[in-house]
């Protein structure tokens, strides 16, 4: 391994002492992940899919630091954000509350879906019925291989320590301000701010170059987020996937999910049948971006989430 990257992920400073680890197309990190120097001790903000990924994350962090992870952040229970945690031996775990309790309730049965599944899909991928693009099928089948090269037994390992709205991890030379505003892509969302140095690390709250997820969220309440994370003073964002980028990342997120639910409120209006929602083509401004098999269930989710909260979905 070099001594700042792995096969999982490369290394890039955003200011002194604060670093992103860019999960590679080819490694079984995913999700990106944050190393922050404080000054006499080292946070690092998510975990990545797998204790492979997350060991190599460990060794990155005190490569760069000079000293191991003292705490790990979870920014929600996805386990492509929180299956590395078994990694970071001695670190503590810190989320929100809510965070914690998704994953005791919801990952191992992620995990074991998860593990079904991907053992079905791998050897379809590249076949003529596959759902997903060339350019998508090698991070997706880094995905798939880096699940079912963990063990069964995986040990989940939850937060131990949890917060309500806002915890702040102080160290010599700066401060890391965690805050959740709530729930949006998931039950609850995590963010890390850098207040000096302008730098927000988003979770999943911000992805830039794919489509998000919005299976598991709500749309309206993460525009709402969005907007709130917009008036903080950043001026780079690490995104949960993606390059980081300006502070234009939030609004680029934002205006997609505005865009979803535009058309998932369209298609009660003009009383589309739910089961022609697949065929909804993409908006132009967001059909180069990569994940677009998630689109047609982006926008289910939204109609579904939009008819019950005009009423018809309890009729």
């Amino acid at each position: 391994m070099h001594a700042k990257s792995s096969r999982h992920f490369g290394i890039e400073t955003l200011a002194p002492g604060v670093h992103v680890a860019i999960a590679t197309p080819e490694g079984f990190g995913l999700c990106n992940a944050g190393i922050v120097d404080l000054g006499g001790e080292t946070v690092v903000f998510d975990t990545m899919l797998t204790p492979m990924a997350g060991r190599d994350l460990v060794r990155a962090a005190e490569r760069v630091t000079g000293r191991r992870p003292s705490w790990a952040v979870n920014s929600h229970w996805h386990g492509d954000h929180i299956w590395g945690n078994s990694a970071f031996v001695g670190s503590h775990i810190v989320s929100s509350r809510t965070v914690r309790a998704n994953i005791l309730k919801l990952s191992r049965p992620q995990f074991d879906g998860d593990r079904r599944e991907m053992r079905r899909e791998l050897p379809l991928l590249d076949g003529p019925k596959s759902l997903y693009s060339k350019a998508d099928r090698p991070l997706l089948r880094a995905w798939f291989e880096g699940v079912l090269e963990m063990p069964r037994s995986h040990r989940i390992v939850p937060p131990g320590v949890t917060f309500e709205d806002e915890l702040v991890l102080e160290g010599s030379r700066r401060s890391l301000h965690l805050l959740t505003y709530g729930g949006g892509h998931s039950p609850s969302d995590v963010f890390a701010y850098l207040p000096d140095e302008g730098i927000l690390f988003t979770g999943d709250l911000a992805i830039r170059g794919f489509h998000p997820s919005v299976g598991s969220g709500w749309p309206v309440s993460w525009i709402s987020i969005l907007r709130r994370m917009e008036k903080l003073s950043a001026r780079s964002v690490v995104p949960g996937h993606g390059p980081p980028g300006p502070r234009s990342t939030l609004s680029h997120t934002r205006i997609y999910l505005q865009e979803i639910d535009r058309i998932a409120r369209a298609a009660i209006r003009d009383r589309t049948p739910p089961r022609d929602l697949v065929h909804t083509p993409i908006p132009s401004q967001f059909r180069r971006w990569r994940f677009s098999f998630m689109f047609p269930g982006n926008v289910s989710r939204a109609y579904r989430l939009a008819r019950t909260a005009t009423g018809r979905g309890r009729r």
